[in-house]
């Protein structure tokens, strides 16, 4: 019996008991993620974050953009003008970042992922779409923080501003949420 044949054999049986029949796959929608942007603040959230990017990564064989955003350091103008110090501990950030970024990417490495260490400097939300834009990212998986009330209308909400911006699907990672990718 031909795979045909067990096919229609089995939508015959669905229809004679009254269920309705399972449809089969087309096979003219393929789901292509070739590069994913993953923002990472270093916090417990990003890196949750990126365990989600790994599993999709690994799923579809795409490279994964790991994005930190450095904001520029603003000093009160009470305290003086101060460009040198500024400009050092912003370079000074940025290495950190940068250090920190090259061990999750070998990490990934490791499992036999391509992740690039990217640090970029702005207005998180903007260059996270901008990045996402210019590199012709396919998905952005980002975290967020959950704030809730004050704390979101002060602080806002980086991931809601990329969901509302990005030109590319966009996984938000929920702190304290269902787990859906598990270690093998």
């Amino acid at each position: 019996m031909s795979e045909k044949d067990i096919h229609q054999a089995a939508d015959q049986s669905h229809e004679n008991r009254g269920l309705s029949v399972p449809a089969t796959p087309s096979p003219k929608y393929v789901l292509k993620v070739r590069r994913i942007v993953v923002p990472i603040d270093f916090s417990e959230y990003s890196v949750s974050a990126l365990r989600y990017a790994r599993a999709f990564a690994q799923h579809f064989g795409a490279s994964l953009i790991l994005l930190h955003v450095n904001e520029p350091t603003v000093f009160p103008s009470e305290l003086g003008y101060a460009p040198i110090a500024a400009e050092t501990l912003d370079q000074q950030l940025r290495e950190d970042a940068h250090n920190r970024l090259k061990v999750l990417a070998a990490e990934c490495a490791s499992e036999g992922l391509k992740a690039d260490a990217v640090i970029r400097v702005g207005r998180p939300f903007n260059e996270i779409v901008t990045a996402a834009l210019e590199m012709d990212a396919d998905m952005i998986i980002i975290a967020t923080h959950g704030f809730t009330g004050l704390t979101h209308v002060l602080m806002g909400s980086t991931a809601e501003r990329v969901v509302r911006h990005a030109r590319c699907p966009v996984l938000v990672v929920r702190e304290n949420e269902r787990e859906f990718v598990a270690p093998a």
